[in-house]
């Protein structure tokens, strides 16, 4: 079986697949809130724990890929695999490895490694020009052109950073859910405040994906959205949102590696 995981600012996910060769169905995941300063120890009892409730031998464990945002947490993941999985393949994702793309990065090591995984498995699976839209705690945007090359894009503060942002410099304006809109004027603050949420935040990536693809002269573009808060827009900007795509993502890395 294959164990991945993907270590992001806010969560840490984790989830497990058969090891047959492109088959993408998620056995089982679980996540949990990052912690930087999190023990070994601490992430070893939830990866045990997560593998005892779904009945898997470790034993069974033969490759294991991670996708960390979070440097300091690395060494955590390389260390749980040497004492528990000491006959499992380890792959860090990074760009020294084979992801299946051209990193046209000006810096190509300093792409974030969940950038760079989420490009590869939509190429793998779509082979046009894309764009994917990751909202997590930042709002990244990823353009990858149809003969694999992988050009990088934007990062804007993600939808709940920046609200969260507002109500702590506001004194006045009150913490309100973050929801989709159906309308723009709002007759209460808090209505007011979350259309204001939603729609600058609608309005920000629509005229972004614009702009990428305006940039690149992409005439037909495949729009793809994933992360935390990508399902409130997926009616109205992308052509397909996938709230798996980092697990699937990090199995496609698995069997090329």
């Amino acid at each position: 079986m294959i164990l991945v995981f993907d270590v992001g600012n806010t969560n840490i996910e984790i989830g497990i697949f058969h090891k047959e060769f492109g088959n993408e169905k998620v056995v089982a995941t679980a996540r949990r809130f990052t912690r930087r300063e999190e023990s070994f120890d601490e992430l070893a009892f939830f990866i045990l724990r997560f593998l005892e409730i779904n009945k898997v031998n470790i034993d069974n464990i033969e490759k294991i890929v991670f996708s960390s945002v979070v440097p300091q947490l690395n060494f955590c993941f390389h260390n749980l695999a040497a004492k528990y999985f000491p006959k499992s393949k380890v792959i860090e994702v990074s760009s020294s490895i084979n992801l299946g793309i051209n990193n046209k990065y000006k810096n190509p090591g300093e792409v974030g490694a969940d950038r760079l995984v989420n490009a590869a498995y939509v190429f793998y699976k779509y082979k046009c020009n894309s764009i994917i839209v990751d909202m997590g705690t930042a709002t990244t945007f990823c353009a990858i052109l149809q003969n694999g090359d992988y050009l990088g894009g934007v990062i804007m503060p993600g939808i709940y950073t920046s609200s969260q942002a507002l109500f702590q410099k506001a004194a006045k304006l009150q913490s309100v859910d973050i929801c989709k809109q159906e309308k723009i004027m709002g007759n209460s603050t808090a209505e007011a405040i979350e259309s204001g949420i939603y729609f600058s935040n609608l309005y920000a990536i629509e005229g972004i994906i614009k702009g990428i693809k305006k940039e690149l002269k992409m005439d037909e573009c495949f729009i793809v959205g994933t992360g935390g808060y990508a399902s409130l827009f997926a009616d109205d900007l992308f052509d397909v949102f996938d709230n798996e795509l980092a697990m699937k993502a990090l199995k496609y890395i698995a069997d090329i590696n």
